[in-house]
């Protein structure tokens, strides 16, 4: 056990200088990011939704907002074990747990975590498996019940490859250059039956949904 720990820690960490050094070749754009820089400033709770197409680049971007103690909820699978090092060593909190393992004690522990004042958390919008692009009920119900904001974030690219996998995952050429925009942000707060709740989520999703590939 403390030898199969030991070589995730190390292919952790090649990975973290590897995909950092990557993403330093990489321009970056950030539109519509002062809504969300002014809802955080005034004390409110965040969460960032994003599909799982887009999260290599974010890797980078959502560094700006390590003093609000962005947090996300990492899979319990051994990928997801390299997969929460990396987002450790890049000073995140990560949560462990999926739709299969250990989601509804994430779940919980993420509503806990934006409860408190001022915290935020990013959050795959597609589940650990997809389909693509298909919002799960898990980001309308945690702000639902911790009063965050949801953000829907998406990444585009002027030049970039598609990864042969579920998601498509979006790897911007070097020295490409990405635009990551933030969309409309969605309340939950007026959630008060089971038709509010799935046109937030509908919402969420075509929100994104209209920038996959």
């Amino acid at each position: 056990m403390n030898k199969k720990i030991k070589k995730s820690s190390i292919i952790s960490f090649i990975l973290y200088v590897l995909v950092n050094i990557y993403l330093f070749f990489i321009r970056i754009k950030i539109e519509n990011e002062e809504e969300l820089v002014n809802h955080l400033k005034s004390g409110g709770n965040a969460i960032l939704c994003v599909s799982h197409q887009h999260f290599f680049t974010l890797i980078k971007v959502y560094k700006r907002y390590l003093k609000y103690n962005i947090a996300g909820i990492v899979s319990k699978s051994s990928d997801g074990d390299v997969m929460a090092k990396i987002g450790e060593l890049n000073g995140y909190t990560t949560i462990r747990g999926s739709s299969s393992r250990g989601g509804k004690e994430a779940m919980e522990l993420m509503i806990e975590h934006l409860s408190n004042k001022n915290n935020i958390c990013a959050h795959a919008t597609d589940g650990p498996k997809g389909p693509l692009g298909i919002v799960k009920p898990g980001p309308i119900r945690m702000a639902q019940k911790s009063g965050a904001v949801i953000f829907p974030c998406v990444a585009i690219s002027d030049s970039a490859w598609h990864l042969a996998t579920w998601d498509k995952q979006l790897i911007p050429k070097p020295f490409s250059k990405i635009t990551i925009k933030y969309e409309n942000k969605i309340m939950a707060d007026s959630i008060k039956n089971s038709d509010d709740f799935e046109n937030k989520r509908i919402i969420l999703e075509n929100s994104i949904k209209k920038y996959l590939k």
